[in-house]
Parts: C-alpha cells; structure tokens; sequence
C-alpha cells in the first residue's frame, strides 16, 4: 500500500511538473508613440540613453510613460531589449516598470525562461516572466519576454518586506566575489539599490564573517545569516546549466528585515546550457561565438567563497547532493515541494518542445530578426542535446563517483583565478589526448542508451536502439583531441575531427541496428577538435570503415551543439566498426 501511495505521488509530481511545461504565457503588448520615436529606438546608438515619450493602450486603458533601451550586451544588436517606466501611481499588472528582454543572444529564446521556471518551481525568490509580443503605433516588432522588476516591491510580494537591505553586484566590475581582495572596495563592486545610502557596513560585515568561517563550520554560519535555500538552489541551477558567470556579478542579495536573513537571487541567463564564453576573442565574440561544453562541474565559475564553503561543508554538500538528485529526478526530496524530476530528459524535453510551438509562431513576422547564426530549430534542438548529455553526467559525477572524477569538483579543492595568457600561448592551440572506453549491457526493449565512460563520467555517444534480438554487449572506444591515424582515400586530416570512433558489438549471434550520436569538441578557440583546414562544421559527415571499406554517412550534424548523427548502422559481433569525421 506504502509503495502504491509513494508511486502514485511520484507520478503526481511528474504530471505536475510537466503541466509547468506547458505554462509559458504570452501576453500582447500595445505601444503608442510618435513615429519617429518609434523607429529611432532600435536604431539609435547602442549606449544612448535617451529616452521616448511612450503609452500603453488597449482594454479601454491609456497609459503613460517613458521608454528606453536597457541592458549591457544586447544594445549592440537591431533587437534591442526595453525598459517602460509608467508616470505616477500608473502600473501594468502591477509593475511601474515593464522590462522586456530581447533575447537576441539567444537563438533558442527559451534559456532565460526555463531558468526561471526552474528557481520558481524550487521555491527560491523569482520574478513573474512571460513572453511578451510587442506591436508599436499597430506594428508587430516581435516577441520580448517580460521579467518582473526586481526591487523591494517584488521582495514584499513573497512575504520578505519591503525595507530590507538590497544590494546588486556591479556586471561591468567583475568583482562582487566575496573574496578578501575585494571586500574593501565594496562601493566599486557592488550597487546598494536600498536603502538609498552609502552605508555598506551589512555587507561588509556578512563578507567578513564568510571569510572567517572555516569550512567545517560553515553550515551554522550559513543557518544563522541566510536563507540556505536560496544559497543551495543558486548553486544546483549553476550546475544544471553550466552558468558560472554569476559568481562575481549577475546575482542580487537581500536581507530581509522580517527574517533577518540574506537572499540569494541569480540573474541573467542568456549564456548558458552549453554556451561558453572565450576570453581569448575581442568583444563580442568572446560572449557570442560557436564554441559549447556540456562537462564542467559544479565549481564552475569565479571563485567566491560563500560557493566554494558551501560546498566544502559535509552537511551542506549532502543537501546540494540531494536537491541536485531531486532535480535530476532520481530521489525525491520531501522538503522540497516542486522542481522533481525537472531536469530529467523526457521532461525537460517536453518543456522544451512546447515552449517550441509558442515561440515559433512569435518568430515569423519579427521587425528584427536575428540577422545570423543557426537556425531556431537547431537552436531548440541543441537544448534537447546538452540536456540528454549533462544529465547522465551529472547523475554519475554527483551520485555515483569514482576516485577519478571526484578530484575535478568534490569540495575540498578550490581553484585559481585563470592566469592571462602570453601572446604565443594564446596562438597555440592546447591538446589534451584521451581515451575513452565504455561497455554498455543492452536489452532489447531498451531505447535511447547513453555510453557514459565509467571513470571520468563523461557521456561519449548515445546509442539509439532500432533492433536487437537478444541482450547484448557493445563497446564505444573514443581517441579525443588527435588526428586520425585512417581517414577515407584522399581526404586531408586536417579536413576531419580530431577524433576517432570504434563500435564493437561483443555477443554472438546478437542482431544489432543502431542509430548513433556522437559528439566532438570545441570548448574555445585555444581548445578544440577542428582540424585546421576545416572551413565550415555543417558540412561534416560521418566516414565509416567497415571490412577495410570506407563509406561515407548520411549525417546530420547540430553544429551548435557539436553533434554528429547517423542513422541505421548494422552492428555484426566481431566485426570492429571506425567512424571519423570530415568535410567534404
């Protein structure tokens, strides 16, 4: 009966959580302004602040207000992102201020939304977000998506008050990381938004108290001065999205006066699950270029101790091991209402897959398209890839360690600021050769089989099963990041992936057919598997040598998310297949 009921609520949670999925409002926007005004907006320098006299209508309402364009990275683009303050005691479901974020950085439009879906359906303090279609003067400029002002009203929504203490991490300072060396430069580093004084005395103080707490201790300091929720969802979010750019900046802290507590709140979501950044490219191309990983551990990001104690503490590291399991759908976690099975891929893909439909209808007739880059579906779909491979690996890496993948996160080590590169280290392009094995035990009714090494937890192909007569062993061999030793005839190996491939099929009298996704890597300019003669990754195909014959693949390649498919490959027992990857 016990085991009925646990079921029953398992499944209620997954419905639960899957209704959320679908749960993406979009609201229409109506704007009124002088023609001019109106075409001057996105096309006005990218660091005017000017603003535009503007009004809402609609509903048999007129309001007023001012208009101007907001935010750092997004004022270099066509589709610039808007800031609507109202005039007077005038509000719009409630707001003074309407902020809609273009998403231009983001070519799947979904990344800042379901951040927030997630931080929400965990119980941490977040904003209202809905996507917004924007028409000016009765002309559709596309679709925005609206995220609540994040100021003391929104605090005092949730229960928190209004007159506590709010501070916000400079994003052009890079230096609110709560380290010694920026604690007595607080006023450069941080944003004090209320009250409006100077008085950094709070923050200074919780600083200096963070830093003086050992490790093992840190679980009562934590306790005593923050909501541990939010400090524990801040870094489970971090970690299922790969965003480590909010650690010295991009975050909010808030000490409420009613809890006496801080509060943690991430912001800024637009580069992340897979995206990454390249410190060696001149803006904007360090922020925005091809490169993508779904590897990196926990720690990811700048260092910040109230992170890195976090997860040093054996009590506060086994809440984190949870709420990460929660999220991943493996345990359940009975203090935490919501977010089960979140990141888990069938899920998490049918969020995506609906968000899919409704934005997609709001792309067609766009002012501003996005003028490059992949298009919408591959951007939709690299989402569905990075999460179909993250989870796998974080399930392994967090739940199921090995002494050989613990040593790049568990929380005893604490890792440097990056050193700057010298001119010549920075034209070199860095190789870290690996190999890579995995054995894999499979059913015939199994499905989607993801091959994850079993020492250093990384996922290495996925094995998509479309016939197989009897159980069966297989094993995916990987040479990373060298040339191949066999490419087919007369092709260049600088024109391939510097990657090689074995599949082996190791049970007799097993009929095997397969559809494969393997992936390739291109972390950063200075890390990378694109042989140098490579000129554009979307004509990639697969190469397969079989019996001492090469054959080219019929391939699909997602060169955003760095994936490579193929589609009804014959496995025989004792016949060794090679894939490699070229142009051409």
């Amino acid at each position: 009966m016990q085991k009925r009921i646990l079921l029953f609520i398992v499944g209620l949670l997954a419905v639960t959580s899957l209704a959320m999925a679908a749960e993406a409002p979009v609201t229409t926007l109506d704007l009124e302004m002088a023609p001019l005004d109106a075409e001057v907006l996105f096309k006005k320098e990218p660091y005017d602040t000017s603003t535009f006299p503007v009004a809402i209508a609609g509903q048999g309402t007129r309001m007023t207000g001012s208009v101007e364009v907001t935010g750092q990275s997004t004022r270099n683009f066509l589709k610039k992102s808007i800031l609507i303050k109202l005039d007077g005691e005038q509000t719009w479901q409630g707001n003074k201020k309407i902020a809609l974020r273009s998403m231009a950085t983001d070519g799947s439009y979904m990344r800042e939304w379901l951040t927030w879906n997630l931080l929400s359906s965990l119980g941490t303090v977040s904003p209202r977000v809905e996507y917004v279609k924007l028409n000016i003067n009765q002309k559709y400029i596309g679709l925005f998506l609206f995220i609540e002002w994040i100021d003391t009203s929104l605090f005092d929504r949730v229960g928190l008050g209004k007159d506590g203490l709010f501070y916000h991490t400079d994003d052009t300072a890079y230096c609110g990381d709560m380290t010694p060396a920026n604690q007595n430069r607080l006023e450069a580093c941080w944003f004090k938004f209320s009250p409006k004084d100077r008085d950094y005395t709070p923050l200074r103080k919780l600083i200096e108290g963070i830093n003086a707490t050992p490790a093992d201790q840190f679980d009562r300091f934590l306790t005593e001065h923050f909501d541990v929720d939010s400090v524990i969802n801040w870094l489970v979010t971090n970690t299922l999205i790969s965003n480590g750019d909010t650690y010295n900046k991009n975050y909010f802290l808030y000490l409420s006066q009613k809890t006496n507590k801080w509060v943690v709140i991430p912001w800024d979501f637009d580069l992340t699950f897979g995206r990454n950044a390249d410190p060696i490219l001149p803006f904007p191309r360090n922020l925005f270029n091809d490169n993508y990983q779904y590897f990196y551990p926990p720690e990811l990001g700048s260092p910040n101790p109230l992170k890195e104690k976090t997860l040093q503490n054996a009590q506060l590291f086994q809440r984190f091991k949870k709420r990460i399991s929660h999220v991943l759908g493996v345990t359940m976690e009975k203090e935490t209402p919501g977010g089960f099975a979140w990141f888990r891929p069938d899920l998490f893909q049918s969020r995506v897959t609906t968000l899919e439909q409704i934005i997609g209808r709001g792309l067609l007739d766009e002012l501003y398209p996005r003028a490059s880059g992949a298009p919408f579906a591959q951007q939709v779909e690299a989402l569905a890839l990075y999460n179909q491979w993250r989870h796998p690996l974080l399930k392994k890496m967090i739940l199921d360690p090995t002494p050989f993948n613990t040593a790049h996160w568990l929380p005893y080590m604490a890792f440097p600021s990056l050193t700057p590169l010298s001119e010549e280290a920075q034209r070199r392009r860095q190789t870290v050769p690996l190999f890579l094995s995995v054995t894999a035990d499979i059913q015939p009714n199994d499905r989607a089989v993801v091959m994850v090494e079993e020492l250093l937890a990384r996922p290495v192909g996925v094995l998509d099963i479309q016939a197989l007569n009897k159980p069966a062993r297989v094993r995916l061999e990987v040479e990373t990041e060298r040339t191949p030793e066999s490419v087919p005839p007369g092709m260049d190996p600088l024109q391939c992936v510097q990657r090689s491939w074995y599949l082996d099929l190791k049970t007799p009298d097993a009929l095997m057919k397969v559809n494969l996704q393997l992936d390739y890597l291109r972390e950063s300019s200075l890390r990378h598997e694109l042989g140098d003669h490579i000129t554009d990754e979307r004509d990639l195909s697969l190469w397969i040598l079989q019996d001492n014959v090469w054959s080219k693949l019929k391939t699909t390649v997602n060169p955003i998310a760095k994936v490579l498919k193929a589609q009804g490959l014959q496995l025989v027992f004792a016949n060794v297949i090679r894939l490699v990857a070229c142009e051409g």
